[in-house]
């Protein structure tokens, strides 16, 4: 069986996919998330009045405030950044009827290739706003402010450490036989919830930044799927592991 972490609203479709595709899994989230309404709404304002050259959306969360601010944007719009798959079908959809807007994805799906993206490294990239969860890819603005570019994070969402954990189905520690983990939140969440009997088992994360967290933090195999998508995921396990 293997163990997978997911924020509450995306517990019970992943379960379902990994279902589906007949790999035995539970879920486990041991947060929820906590949308953050002043700073949705400071998102909104700073990007109907001012001139941005790239806006980057770091999850499907930080969606709906994005498109607020983009639509009462005047032209040209900024270039749209989605750090995944989810994200930029979402930003696609909800600006359909914007067909100017050019939304992106980066060829690995982390910060870091993020940053890679030639739209973050040209002259004329000067404003950006990153539109993110509290605590989440500080990287991104660490390295452009560093660069000399203008960067307005917004914190539209949180989250939220759940009481105790909600798994999609009964499960024992002796069934594992491994473990994955899409952000590093919440594979630290989980290492706190049930300690060092996670170390052993080999663990699919989706950056080297997590992986290498991770085996600071005492786990002895690692390994990087580069795209945080259930269907990913599971392309991968099927390809890599036994379950």
């Amino acid at each position: 069986m293997l163990v997978f972490t997911r924020p509450l609203p995306k517990l019970k479709a992943s379960a379902l996919a990994f279902e589906k595709a007949g790999i035995n899994a539970v879920g486990i989230a041991t947060s929820d998330i906590v949308h953050v309404p002043s700073e949705s709404s400071a998102a909104t304002a700073f990007l109907s009045n001012n001139k941005v050259d790239v806006v980057v959306v770091t999850s499907v969360y930080a969606v709906k405030p994005a498109i607020a601010g983009l639509c009462k944007t005047t032209s040209p719009f900024p270039t749209v950044i989605a750090v995944g798959d989810a994200t930029s079908r979402k930003l696609q959809s909800e600006l359909s009827a914007f067909p100017s807007v050019n939304v992106i994805t980066p060829d690995v799906h982390t910060s870091e290739g993020i940053l890679a993206m030639h739209h973050l490294n040209e002259a004329n990239c000067q404003q950006v706003v990153i539109i993110k969860g509290e605590g989440g890819r500080s990287t991104i603005a660490d390295v452009l402010s560093e660069k000399g570019m203008q960067v307005n994070c917004f914190n539209v969402y949180k989250r939220e450490l759940l009481p105790r954990p909600i798994c999609t189905k009964r499960w024992k520690m002796s069934e594992v036989s491994g473990i994955i983990a899409t952000s590093e939140a919440m594979a630290l969440q989980l290492i706190a919830q049930f300690g060092v009997a996670l170390f052993d088992f080999p663990w699919l994360t989706v950056s080297s930044r997590i992986a290498n967290t991770l085996t600071i933090k005492g786990i002895k195999e690692v390994h990087v799927c580069q795209r945080a998508t259930d269907q990913a995921l599971i392309a991968w396990v099927k390809d890599n592991w036994e379950y």
